[in-house]
């Protein structure tokens, strides 16, 4: 950066130029998340302080953050944080950054959840494959204080992320981490719900990621496999050994995986019905099975 007196705005332009030289999807967007985390600002009250200056204790990291940026670190990661169902959750390289369709998975099994009447139970019983950063098992345990969570991951790494972000949301006590590969820790136990944002890229289709995910996010929750159903396939097969009579699988897919993924619910006898939920771009991207 040119010497100059700097100000919020002028460093706002000046960044948003310099993204966009460098090929960056969403350069104002990054600019300003970084800006305002960094200033401990929200992105409006950075527009009402558009004339404020910007000294060199600022200036100095905020140059650290656009390098690592344009090396394609996703802003998620330098931030160390993620906004899911509202809430605040602390993300870094060893999770997976959470996407908007893990939401709508969510959101599915509250809505569904809370038709449910448990027989002689007071709690919703529910399982979470593969946590990552704890976003699924902990936004349940949020909006569902009864709840009983058990959440795996092969990854104690990751594990660690999600006791934090348990322990940042104060529901400890509803969830229950272990480390393993899907169902290999849990045993004699039967769930209401069964939930999982599964790794489904196909090997092949890695160069055709950006590199943000590619070079950025862990491979073991990216890829699955020459058909990247290698994970999907032992979660329909294995679910129902672990599910209560009307219990329920959610999970997500690829956006080009439905008719697989059908093929495959249809040949396993023990769900009773199957339904294929589309994503905010009207994709087929949501599974949710019943036995």
């Amino acid at each position: 950066m040119p010497t100059q007196i700097w100000t919020v705005k002028k460093l706002l332009l000046w960044t948003t130029g310099y993204f966009t030289q460098h090929g960056i999807p969403n350069p104002r967007l990054d600019a300003e998340v970084l800006l305002s985390h960094l200033l401990e600002k929200s992105r409006l009250q950075l527009y009402l302080d558009f004339d404020m200056p910007i000294f060199q204790e600022h200036l100095t990291p905020f140059r650290e953050f656009i390098k690592k940026r344009i090396a394609r670190t996703p802003v998620s990661y330098l931030t160390n944080r993620k906004e899911f169902m509202s809430l605040d959750f602390y993300v870094d390289e060893r999770v997976l950054i959470p996407r908007p369709e893990t939401e709508q998975l969510v959101e599915t099994a509250l809505t569904a959840g809370s038709e449910v009447s448990l027989e002689g139970a007071s709690t919703l019983r529910a399982l979470d494959l593969g946590t990552g950063s704890g976003v699924i098992a902990i936004s349940l345990a949020v909006q569902r204080p009864e709840s009983d969570i058990i959440a795996t991951d092969i990854s104690e790494e990751a594990l660690a992320v999600a006791q934090k972000n348990a322990e940042t949301h104060n529901c400890t006590e509803h969830i229950t981490f272990l480390k393993g590969d899907l169902f290999e820790p849990v045993t004699a136990r039967h769930f209401d719900w069964i939930l999982c944002n599964p790794p489904y890229i196909k090997s092949a289709e890695r160069d055709t990621l950006s590199a943000d995910v590619r070079d950025r996010e862990p491979e073991i929750a990216l890829f699955a496999g020459d058909e990247g159903l290698a994970v999907i396939r032992r979660l329909i097969a294995e679910a129902p050994d672990y599910l209560v009579p009307n219990g329920k699988l959610i999970f997500e897919i690829g956006d080009t995986q439905a008719a697989e993924v059908c093929s495959l619910l249809e040949a396993q006898p023990a769900y009773r019905t199957y339904e294929l939920l589309k994503d905010y771009a009207q994709k087929e991207r949501i599974v949710l099975a019943s036995i």
